[in-house]
């Protein structure tokens, strides 16, 4: 018997977490060029709790809903100009982000509860290292700034909100993982 790639519970739970990214992306501080949002603590939580293929899928769906124009950004933006944007490079650096901690955490997933939390931080902050560095990137050759000035305005202010995010994604996945993976 022939398994399905994905199977409507997958579906369903994905489109719960896009939606979940949505809105975390809509609660944003503007604080300069890079707004303050929980999209990498939603990006964070959907791939510890989805694994690396619903998690990545799920990720990409969010990004192809904001590239047709479905309002799902932050500020309620969305299109081709933002993933093309300043911005855009810390959007699409949330589908590495997700295939790192998916791998990471599918990995040790059967290890001990104390090992699987350890490496469930290492993954989300391995995740957002390759975000900054895709984001910074884009931003630099958008914005037209050097790497001091895109680091002060689009990494230093964002470390210390995202090791809050990390932690408390880590103790949510802890939480309910069990839960998600009866639908697996």
């Amino acid at each position: 018997m022939k398994k399905n790639f994905l199977t409507v519970q997958d579906m369903a739970l994905m489109a719960v977490f896009v939606a979940l990214m949505a809105v975390c992306s809509w609660i944003s501080i503007p604080i300069g060029p890079v707004p303050f949002t929980l999209q990498t603590f939603a990006v964070f939580a959907t791939a510890g709790l989805l694994g690396t293929k619903r998690g990545t899928i799920a990720v990409v769906v969010y990004i192809l809903l904001g590239l047709v124009g479905a309002p799902v950004f932050s500020q309620f933006t969305a299109g081709p100009g933002v993933l093309a944007g300043p911005t855009g490079g810390y959007i699409i650096g949330f589908i590495f982000t997700a295939l790192i901690i998916g791998v990471i955490t599918d990995l040790f997933q059967k290890s001990k509860p104390w090992s699987n939390i350890i490496m469930m931080v290492i993954a989300m902050i391995l995740g957002d290292i390759v975000c900054f560095v895709i984001g910074t990137i884009q931003f630099m050759y958008v914005a037209g700034t050097g790497l001091a000035e895109s680091l002060t305005l689009c990494v230093i202010p964002y470390i210390i909100p995202d090791m809050i995010k990390i932690v408390v994604a880590t103790i949510i996945v802890d939480r309910i993982k069990q839960y998600v993976r009866l639908f697996h």
